[in-house]
């Protein structure tokens, strides 16, 4: 099997996975438009595995005829579930839509009637496989369908663009619009008029490139939160697919790159393999890059604090028993301070060792309360003289849920600066808020 049906193949599933997860997760009233669309990603499903298995046959193949089928309607119900999904909320989109379905009809079944309507013969060959279509009347009847579907359904897609109430609505609808807008001025010139010229060895292009539009429009369903993906096996399955579509996006990549620099259509069976498993070890390896980049990027860039991470961090530990030298030192790194410290219970756990007598440790903690709801406290002259001898800048209380100390935590200097700035204060006091929920001065101290 080539690349090019692989990728066909693969572009398949994922269509149609769009297509039924955003009818899984779409609400009951929007169930019958998402209906629409779970019909139009079908019959993307099917064009796009007719092309790949079509394209693939051997020479002495007999199922041509079935796959020629596959490669002429399925596209139409593409494109009539497209219009249905932008337009059934209308009066005039659900009558169009209806006589687009008897239109489609009429056409399949006098396909199916007569196949010499669209086709003579159909060659099998090493050099390309090639459908001689009719030179008569049924060809431009079947072209004209897609010409005139077309507008409509861009007609529709800006008329709910202009009078959506809901914004996530109307912006997913524009990138619908705009993709299909561009891709299906393509698809009509490789898939309807190169094919009437002779040139059939592009025909792979409009499903690809349809697909390419309806991965983005998943893509701005899920962000724009268009449908619930609350149930945990539902999360599953659109991860899962957004997987395949990173394949999908390497193939075409590794395609491109190959027939360009090897100038060979197909590479052989065991680079195919090669590149396979290196997508699935890349892939399976992401959770890990992507670990082991947060962390770098948190711990490099001393000049800001990646709050986001420490939080994610934070949020974890919440579960679990810690021991307060490791959490010290990792806000350390991570906040980008010299030392953080914590006193608990009169014992200091710090991110490193701290040369700090017992005496000048009850000094710490004898601290007048902090103002307010604030957490700073302020040193006295004596506490001040010892932080200062220490190379300590700041000492804060740490609360639990009722709002009463139980511990401070005790930073140095920010890294690469010689005192706090404003934006220093404002980021370790929310970090400090998180770390004494954390913190549970009776289950989670080990020394």
């Amino acid at each position: 099997m080539s690349l090019i049906s692989i990728l066909l193949f693969t572009i398949a599933i994922m269509s149609f996975s769009f297509g039924l997860l955003t009818l899984i997760g779409a609400s009951r009233v929007d169930r019958l438009r998402s209906a629409w669309f779970c019909f139009a990603t079908i019959g993307s499903a099917m064009w796009a595995i007719s092309i790949a298995v079509f394209l693939s046959l051997a020479p002495d193949a007999t199922s041509a005829e079935f796959w020629i089928y596959g490669i002429y309607v399925p596209p139409m119900l593409m494109l009539v579930g497209l219009l249905g999904y932008v337009s059934w909320q209308y009066k005039s989109g659900k009558v169009l839509t209806v006589i687009s379905c008897l239109l489609m009809v009429v056409l399949v079944t006098l396909l199916l009637t007569d196949k010499t309507l669209l086709y003579q013969s159909y060659d099998l060959t090493i050099a390309g496989n090639v459908v001689n279509l009719t030179r008569g009347w049924f060809y431009p009847a079947y072209m004209a369908f897609f010409f005139l579907a077309d507008p409509l359904f861009l007609f529709y897609a800006w008329s709910t663009v202009r009078h959506a109430r809901n914004k996530h609505i109307k912006n997913g609808t524009l990138i619908l619009m705009i993709g299909f807008g561009i891709t299906g001025a393509v698809t009509l010139v490789v898939d309807l008029v190169l094919p009437l010229l002779g040139i059939y060895s592009w025909i792979w292009i409009g499903p690809l490139f349809i697909s390419v539009t309806i991965a983005m429009y998943f893509y701005a369903i899920l962000k724009f939160h268009m449908i619930s993906v609350a149930s945990r096996w539902l999360q599953i399955a659109t991860y899962a697919v957004v997987g395949l579509t990173s394949v999908a996006v390497y193939m075409i990549l590794f395609y491109t790159i190959f027939t360009t620099l090897f100038k060979i259509p197909n590479p052989s069976t065991s680079v195919l393999v090669l590149n396979f498993l290196m997508i699935v070890i890349v892939l399976l390896l992401m959770p890990v890059i992507r670990e082991v980049n947060a962390v770098l990027r948190s711990m490099v860039m001393v000049g800001q604090v990646d709050i986001a991470y420490v939080i994610k961090k934070l949020n974890k530990l919440a579960t679990k028993n810690i021991d307060l030298r490791d959490l010290a030192a990792f806000l350390a790194d991570h906040l980008h301070f010299a030392y953080i410290g914590f006193v608990v219970n009169g014992r200091l756990y710090g991110s490193k060792a701290l040369a700090v007598s017992a005496d000048e440790l009850v000094k710490i903690t004898k601290l007048k309360d902090a103002p307010g709801n604030g957490v700073w406290q302020e040193p006295t002259k004596e506490v001040q003289k010892i932080l200062d001898e220490l190379n300590l800048k700041a000492v804060a209380e740490l609360k639990n849920a009722k709002g009463k100390a139980f511990g401070q935590l005790i930073a140095g200097k920010p890294n690469g600066k010689t005192s706090f700035e404003r934006r220093d204060l404002v980021q370790l006091e929310m970090i400090i808020n998180l770390v004494a929920a954390v913190i549970d001065s009776e289950k989670h101290i080990r020394a």
